[in-house]
């Protein structure tokens, strides 16, 4: 590659740094912006209009709360009541959010699930924001930060289905990648599903399912727990005959997988 092309690349790359994250503005005296531009003796990037460089900064700030809305149609709201403000504009303001823009989490794609059209990594937001929020979660209500967590269970889950052939029972078997296995501390599936005051919830232990169909059910303490134990890969040679009841259920499901990467490329509806 080009020197000319690698500067080209550094310099797009610094100019959406700017326009996203507020530790890398422009007006920011001696800061990561200013200092790098001089680096690159290119000092003419930092002659603009400061109020219509904040003005986009917000815009791109609420096209990625757009984007997470319809995963956490019910977290985020939830998130604003907790932080006692009303609007979007007022949300992206947030020292919460302001580090978000500014996490590791944003900007590098590991933090981010393959494009079913295969478009490779970085175009959701979602697990981006579901690890951010891991990473600030002791400021959260942990009934919250569970609702958050199941409504990315449920987004992972319709990103991309599962192969269309069911994988036998024998040999080895895996936690599909696309399925979740939770346990709550609070029936927080009972809040999407309509039957359940999300401020009235009381501590409940719950466990539950995320089917790659589109499904979520609740189980027992026992069924997560076996299921639980295929999570990095279990043979299903020494199962009981009630056990076996329980995995043949799960591979139906999907949850469970001969191969824990056999997920289909395909792009459909986001479950709203």
């Amino acid at each position: 590659m080009s020197t000319s092309v690698k500067h080209e690349m550094a310099l797009q790359d610094l100019l959406v740094k700017m326009s996203i994250d507020p530790k890398w503005g422009p007006d920011l005296k001696n800061g990561k912006f200013q200092q790098t531009v001089k680096k690159m003796n290119m000092e003419e990037l930092l002659q603009i209009n400061i109020s219509a460089f904040h003005s986009e900064r917000k815009g791109r700030w609420l096209q990625i709360l757009a984007q997470l809305t319809p995963m956490f149609s019910m977290g985020i709201p939830l998130l604003k009541e907790e932080l006692s403000i009303s609007s979007d504009n007022e949300l992206m303001e947030t020292s919460a959010f302001n580090e978000f823009f500014s996490s590791p989490f944003l900007w590098n794609i590991e933090f981010s699930i393959p494009h079913p059209l295969g478009y490779g990594k970085g175009i959701e937001k979602a697990t981006a924001f579901i690890y951010f929020l891991r990473s600030y979660k002791e400021m959260l209500p942990v009934k919250l930060m569970e609702l958050f967590e199941l409504e990315y269970a449920i987004f992972k889950a319709s990103y991309k289905l599962p192969s269309k052939n069911t994988s036998s029972m024998d040999g080895m078997l895996y936690k599909n990648t696309s399925a979740t296995i939770m346990n709550t501390n609070y029936d927080v599936l009972s809040v999407i599903e309509g039957s359940g005051d999300f401020h009235g919830l009381l501590p409940y232990e719950s466990f539950y399912i995320v089917s790659p169909l589109n499904k979520t059910y609740r189980i027992n303490s026992d069924y997560y727990h076996l299921l639980t134990s295929f999570e990095e890969g279990h043979a299903t040679d020494d199962l009981t005959d009630s056990e076996r009841n329980i995995i043949a259920s799960a591979l139906t499901l999907r949850i469970l997988c001969s191969n824990p990467m056999d997920i289909e490329e395909q792009l459909i509806t986001h479950k709203r």
